[in-house]
């Protein structure tokens, strides 16, 4: 990567077949409006009415580092080193979303792209320039498309920079902002994602999590002696979870997580006990950041909760009609402010004694709650972003459960949660229906998008496989395409269903994709925009091909393996939910029409099977 400074302030950032042209530096959206101008070879001080601003260009390991200082502008909300670039030899952009739920995806140039957090790559077919920061502990780092009218029309344009939350002093030193080229969309969202991972100290400690979660059928009327067959249920049908974990619906309010409601007579101990007694680690859904306003929590620390800037508590969501959400009593949810040190000492009980009483796995929700922009609210410590709030909360919570216990992220922002999770939820609710609101349309855009850092920052969790076929609205068609794209994402594996109840049928599909070690697809076709989702492994006993159509029509879906595996004279078999025998027919050459909804998956050997395989991973 190259640069040119200009002496007027602008700069060029010069990749060999990507460019950004006419940059300049811009804050709070508008660009510098310097009295005065310093350029020299390697940086420029834009002297400002109050205070100044200055840029260091340095060439670093083939990719730029672009540093970033100001003096004198306390109290700035955002400052975009690069701002108002125009992109040359760019046709896409991948943005990348917040956190769980998106929005991601690779849009046009032209699309009106939503912004990107953490980094982005513009592209056009293989050659790529990747924007991106490593430190994400204080601040968070954007990028944004936009169009800019123009005299003649408008012209779009490239902006990379971070937010301040208005929380800046006199001296800020904003974290390095890198460019670099790549071959290939995947491969470079994957260098990235490598770069910030080692820069966040991101954990690979703990084998994929199999487990069976309380959610997804018992719902929030899960208790102790539905726990108890649901175990004994397990054990008969000899499935290896390594967790189970009880969801949602244990305490009378959000926020008095230690206090059990009428459906756990026992208390959460005794939960925990029966399932450590029947061979499984336990796991507890909490969501930290949740007050419920006729909670103990709120009723004797009124002090703890987020406030609107009136003073008022902020009112995060209202429950006051039916249904009431998770059966509870409380009308308005506050947002704890654990900038505050002793709302920050109970998350640390909180996590402590159910560490104590034997839980190892902990599902932590909601936690896109804290993540209001300092600007926007008054804290208890108006000095800190949400940023640097979520990560002291993150380091009590990973202190108070250790480091051997398994922290997964769910409604939470990806960056500030890395060298903290095990796993990461990466969409909505997958219910038992395809339709909105708890279909699963946003996991069917965000799990492809995401694939670049499963095993990276942490483990992918696409959310709970519904395998049942009763209390269900999916189709055959459905629960198999959805559970094997799940599987095939090769991150983490849970389902709700009661397994004892499940069919034949859906027990061998239990079996075929049961988890056996860390695996991560690749995506021959991301990036182009296509109908079909389409995903590979490459083993050492031969490959797996993946084809599946998410739209509401037929599909037809064509490759040719030699040009996706790299390899002449390969066999295939379509697996048949059907038939035991095994059908392998030398083709080159992989065509079908998928069904809406329909998947197809292909066995590909140098040899032709001899036996229909009971596992993804295994045969």
């Amino acid at each position: 990567m190259k640069y040119t400074l200009h002496r007027d302030g602008s700069f060029d950032i010069l990749g060999d077949s990507i460019r950004l042209r006419g940059c300049y530096p811009a804050m709070i959206g508008r660009a510098l409006r310097p009295l005065r101008v310093e350029a020299a070879d390697d940086a420029i001080v834009y002297h400002l009415s109050s205070g100044s601003v200055r840029l260091s260009f340095q060439t670093d390991e083939g990719r730029l580092a672009v540093g970033c200082s100001a003096d004198g502008l306390a109290g700035v909300h955002d400052l975009a080193p690069v701002g108002s670039a125009a992109p040359e030899g760019a046709e896409n952009v991948y943005a990348q979303g917040f956190g769980m739920e998106g929005p991601s995806g690779c849009y046009a140039l032209t699309d009106n792209a939503p912004t990107s957090h953490g980094l982005t790559a513009l592209y056009a077919g293989e050659r790529v320039l990747l924007a991106y920061a490593e430190d994400h502990r204080r601040y968070s780092a954007v990028f944004q498309v936009k169009k800019a009218p123009t005299a003649f029309g408008e012209r779009v344009t490239f902006d990379a920079g971070f937010n301040l939350e208005g929380t800046a002093g006199e001296q800020v030193t904003l974290p390095t902002l890198y460019l670099e080229e790549a071959e290939g969309l995947t491969a470079g969202l994957r260098h990235c994602a490598e770069r910030i991972a080692a820069a966040m100290g991101a954990r690979h400690t703990q084998p994929p999590a199999f487990f069976w979660s309380s959610w997804y059928h018992a719902y929030e009327t899960m208790d102790q002696a539905t726990l108890e067959d649901t175990l004994a249920g397990i054990r008969t049908e000899n499935v290896p979870f390594q967790y189970i974990e009880l969801d949602a619906g244990y305490m009378p309010h959000l926020g008095d997580w230690l206090t059990p409601n009428h459906r756990w007579p026992g208390g959460l101990q005794k939960a925990a006990e029966t399932i450590l007694a029947a061979g499984y680690q336990p796991g507890i859904w909490v969501a930290p950041f949740i007050v419920g306003d006729r909670s103990s929590l709120y009723r004797e620390h009124p002090d703890w909760v987020l406030r609107d800037p009136d003073g008022k508590p902020h009112v995060q969501l209202r429950s006051y009609t039916e249904p009431k959400i998770w059966g509870n009593p409380d009308c308005d949810y506050y947002v704890l402010d654990t900038s505050h040190p002793d709302a920050l000492r109970y998350i640390e009980t909180v996590f402590k004694t159910l560490k104590r009483w034997g839980f190892s796995l902990f599902k932590t929700d909601f936690m896109l709650w804290s993540m209001h922009d300092s600007s926007t609210v008054r804290r208890y410590d108006p000095s800190l972003t949400s940023v640097e709030i979520m990560r002291k909360t993150l380091s009590v919570i990973r202190g108070a459960i250790g480091e051997d216990s398994y922290l997964l992220g769910c409604i939470a922002p990806f960056m500030p949660f890395i060298g903290y999770a095990d796993g990461m939820r990466l969409a909505g609710d997958c219910g038992a229906q395809w339709a909105v609101p708890y279909g699963p349309v946003n996991m069917l855009r965000e799990l492809p998008c995401d694939n670049y850092f499963n095993h990276v920052f942490w483990q992918n969790d696409p959310d709970a496989m519904l395998l049942r076929d009763f209390d269900t609205m999916l189709t055959d068609t459905e629960a198999r395409s959805l559970a094997l794209l799940q599987a095939l994402s090769g991150g983490v594996i849970s389902t709700s269903d009661p397994v004892a109840r499940l069919s034949k049928d859906r027990k061998q599909l239990l079996k075929l994709v049961r988890p056996h070690g860390a695996v991560t697809p690749t995506l021959p076709r991301f990036g182009e925009r296509r109908s079909e989702i389409l995903l590979t492994h490459q083993l050492a006993q031969g490959d797996l091909l993946f084809a599946m159509n998410p739209t509401d029509a037929p599909l037809t879906v064509f490759c040719r393996l030699s040009e996706v595996f790299g390899e002449e004279n390969l066999y295939q078999y379509q697996y048949d939910w059907e038939e035991d025998g095994v059908a392998s027919t030398q083709d080159d050459v992989f065509a079908a029409t998928l069904a809406p909804h329909g998947s197809a998956l292909v066995f590909v050997t140098r040899e032709p099977l001899r036996h229909k395989p009971s596992n993804l991973w295994r045969w």
